[in-house]
């Protein structure tokens, strides 16, 4: 091989290995530099309605601090945030299906209420350790409460006019009745029966709840008990609810007697004299 020849074949080597080192680099600068990212794909309607339901930060914060404490005392099942309409709407709900008692019994909320979780947690403590307590006095455990209304997009008592509703922010709970294991049944809202027992319902139940209304504090909250933690200026607190007392048989007025008859120039009754009659200066003022 001539001079010239092994000058030819050294340039065309040294040509060869450059153009592979440039293909290399290329390949790899390509691999670096990040690809434009696709177009979102837009979502289906029912997609839609769950991200507007259920915000990103509903998912990350789950479980709350309220949830996990909640869990060693009821049953419960997570609910989406509610936004709106206008003023209604709450995060960190929760369907209260039942409360688990002492007794490692189980007393269910029926229909289950929607409430904001640190109402479920109050309710549920109110339950195991005032209700139950108090309740042991009959023979048969408590074994279920009748819910009146819970979440409900509305103003106070339906009311256009008013201010919105605790209801509106799963703030409240509405209360009928207690059934104990035996069938027996403590209506809440009856002033006439088992009046001794509902006095201390009601006196824990004010020391819970920011608000209780019931029977005499209007004609609204006439059949039932009204629960909330509603937040006031100051730490006010309302807790309207007659219970009756146990000489309310007493304050039932007595037949009246007899009509008086004229009798020989004296009043006379069906069964004996007067004494009043008999002694008009005794006579009471009425």
């Amino acid at each position: 091989m001539s001079k010239l020849q092994r000058e030819r074949a050294r340039l065309m080597r040294s040509l060869f290995v450059g153009l592979l080192l440039f293909a290399s680099y290329s390949l790899a600068l390509a691999q670096s530099v990040p690809l434009p990212r696709s177009k979102p794909q837009p979502l289906r309607a029912d997609e839609q309605s769950s991200a507007q339901v259920l915000p990103l930060h509903d998912a990350q914060l789950w479980p709350s601090d309220c949830a996990v404490r909640l869990m060693s005392i009821a049953r419960f099942t997570q609910q989406p945030t509610l936004n709106g309409p206008n003023q209604c709407g709450a995060g960190d709900l929760v369907r209260l299906d039942g409360i688990m008692m002492p007794n490692s019994g189980l007393m269910t909320v029926s229909p289950p209420p929607m409430l904001r979780c640190t109402m479920a947690e109050a309710v549920a403590q109110w339950v195991r350790n005032d209700i139950g307590s108090i309740i042991n006095e009959f023979e048969a455990p408590p074994v279920a409460i009748t819910n009146a209304g819970s979440y409900e997009c509305r103003r106070r008592n339906n009311d256009s006019g008013a201010k919105i509703s605790e209801h509106a922010r799963g703030n409240a709970l509405d209360l009928g009745q207690i059934r104990l294991a035996n069938g027996t049944l403590v209506e809440l809202g009856n002033r006439f029966a088992f009046q001794s027992i509902r006095q201390r319902l009601r006196d824990t139940a004010c020391r819970r709840f920011t608000t209780v209304l019931g029977p005499g504090a209007d004609p609204f909250h006439s059949n039932h008990i009204h629960i909330d933690l509603a937040e006031r200026a100051r730490g006010y607190r309302i807790c309207q609810w007659e219970v009756g007392t146990p000489d309310s048989a007493a304050e039932v007025p007595m037949p009246r007697p007899n009509p008086v008859a004229l009798k020989e120039g004296k009043l006379t009754t069906g069964m004996s004299k007067s004494r009043d009659a008999l002694a008009p200066g005794r006579q009471r003022k009425r």
